[in-house]
């Protein structure tokens, strides 16, 4: 992601990085269409996000090209793995791998009772099948939350 495509707290999700390949790093286009999509960024994240550039705008290089995770090239996927796991354990926290933030992500909202339609669509799922073949274990207490509501209506 680069600067240029945050405006104000919407990141606008437009391309990959597809690392490991022959020839090096290659920006691709998302997946598939409904991965292109508007996320927008809670406040605090956005406030990270704000000294962050800040301390990029130090950089006599610095443009709106640079990107978040980086500068004028994304930093290695093995980088921000090591980071991770550093500071997990500084943290004295289990270390779990970058791409499990998004199932966190996607826990912390079902557990506020986000809909699963919107979760789908900030994961840039093109189909809700796909969620909810992934996550449908977060929903267990459905049943009983459904039998109290029926219950209220006698």
């Amino acid at each position: 992601m680069k600067w240029s495509d945050i405006d104000g707290d919407i990141i606008h999700v437009r391309r990959s990085i597809a690392q490991k390949l022959k020839g090096g790093d290659r920006e691709t286009p998302p997946k598939n269409k409904s991965s292109y999509r508007d996320l927008q960024v809670p406040i605090p994240l956005m406030k990270i996000l704000e000294e962050h550039k800040e301390r990029q705008q130090q950089d006599k290089n610095f443009t709106e090209d640079f990107r978040v995770c980086g500068g004028p090239v994304c930093l290695r996927d093995t980088s921000l793995s090591n980071k991770n796991i550093q500071f997990a354990k500084e943290a004295e926290l289990p270390v779990i791998r970058v791409h499990d933030f998004r199932h966190s992500h996607v826990s912390l909202l079902t557990n506020e009772g986000i809909n699963i339609q919107e979760i789908a669509r900030r994961l840039g799922h093109s189909k809700i099948e796909t969620t909810w073949n992934t996550y449908a274990h977060l929903y267990p207490r459905e049943e009983e939350r459904a039998i109290n509501i029926l219950n209220k209506i006698v």
